[in-house]
Order: structure tokens, then C-alpha cells, then sequence
């Protein structure tokens, strides 16, 4: 299901070819959170392409003589990666365990949905760190070392995602959402590159 959702969305975006969704995925440094490698995205378009969520749209002739297919989103793609989009939102864990994917394309999203789905998270997030807070508290000293930094790493994280989710909540309801720009995006892949030369 990762690779079909970045697939779709990277498609929503524009026809493209499967290693042209590699490479602009690569852009968007994907990589830095998940691994998605290129026979498992030849392997999802395939499988797109066999459920009616995308098809071959032309073929080009590449320089070693072979082809090349680019293929489009179909209507019943475009609504299948809404649901796709929606349910990272609805996912439970951290923001950079589900929401991460869902940034890539949170200008193609139902931003009214996106925001309702926003406030009950942040709801849950808010409610899970009174609880650990709580449970912290009474235990208190009988909690072993390693127990405390635990609890206390749990609701540091909890508190970052509070601040995130916040923080996304408030452009979605201001209208502050864009749309990446195609200049920045090739600038962020060419950083990226750079940046895994060095290491």
C-alpha cells in the first residue's frame, strides 16, 4: 500500500514513468523516512495498472533503443489516493510514523476532512499525554530508571506532534496550504544528492 499511494500521488501531479516517480519521490526526500525501492514500484504499478487506478497513457523511444511507458491516473485512482490520503491521517502512532507520506501531498487533500481528522488527533495525542503524565506522577520514585526516561521520551514525542499537528491545523484553517513549486523541488533533490555523496 505505500508504494500505491505514492505512486497515485506522484501521478496526481502529472503522467509520468515509473522511474521518473523514483526520482521525483527521491526529491521530496521519501527516503529519509521509508524505503521504497524500484522493482517494488514497478511491482505497484503493475498491480495500479490491473486494478483500473492508472494506465498507459504513450510509449517513448529511450536512447538504448528500448521504450518506455507513461502512464496516467484514472478517475477511480484519483479516488482511491484520497482514501489512501485520508487514512494516514487516521492511522495511530506518531506524526513521522503516518502523517509523513501525507505531507508529500497535503495539497492535493480534502483540507476540510484533513482538518477534522487533525483536531481528533490532536485530541488523542493531547489525552495520551495526560495519561502518561498521570502515570508517571504515581508511580513516582518506583519507577526504575529506565522506566522514567521511558515515559518521559514518550511524552516529549507526544508534545512535538502536539505542536506539529498545531501547527499544520492552523495553515489548513487559514488557507495557508500550497502546492510545492517544481523550481524548489529540483533544488531539494539536488541538496539531497549532494548530501548523500558526502555521507
Amino acid at each position: 500500500m505505500k508504494a500505491e499511494f505514492y505512486i497515485l500521488g506522484a501521478l496526481h501531479r502529472g503522467d509520468l514513468h515509473p522511474y521518473e516517480i523514483k526520482r521525483r519521490l527521491n526529491s521530496a526526500l521519501v527516503e529519509c523516512y521509508t524505503d521504497l525501492d524500484v522493482g517494488t514500484l514497478y511491482y505497484a504499478v503493475r498491480q495500479l495498472v490491473k486494478s483500473g487506478d492508472i494506465a498507459p497513457k504513450t510509449r517513448q523511444k529511450v536512447t538504448r533503443g528500448g521504450e518506455r511507458t507513461i502512464y496516467r491516473i484514472t478517475s477511480q485512482g484519483r479516488r482511491r489516493f484520497q482514501e489512501l490520503l485520508l487514512e494516514r491521517f487516521q492511522e495511530e502512532g506518531t506524526v513521522a510514523q503516518t502523517i509523513y507520506p501525507a505531507l508529500l501531498f497535503l495539497d492535493l487533500a480534502d483540507l476540510p476532512a484533513v482538518a477534522e481528522l487533525l483536531r481528533e488527533r490532536l485530541r488523542q495525542t493531547e489525552s495520551a499525554i495526560a495519561k502518561t503524565s498521570a502515570i508517571k506522577e504515581q508511580l513516582g520514585a518506583g519507577l526504575g530508571s529506565g522506566n522514567s526516561h521511558l515515559m518521559d521520551h514518550l511524552i516529549q514525542v507526544r508534545q512535538l506532534d502536539c505542536r506539529s499537528l498545531r501547527r499544520l491545523l492552523g495553515e489548513i484553517e487559514t488557507g495557508k496550504i500550497r502546492a510545492p513549486q517544481p523550481a524548489a523541488i529540483k533544488e531539494l533533490g539536488s541538496l539531497s544528492a549532494g548530501a548523500k555523496q558526502r555521507s
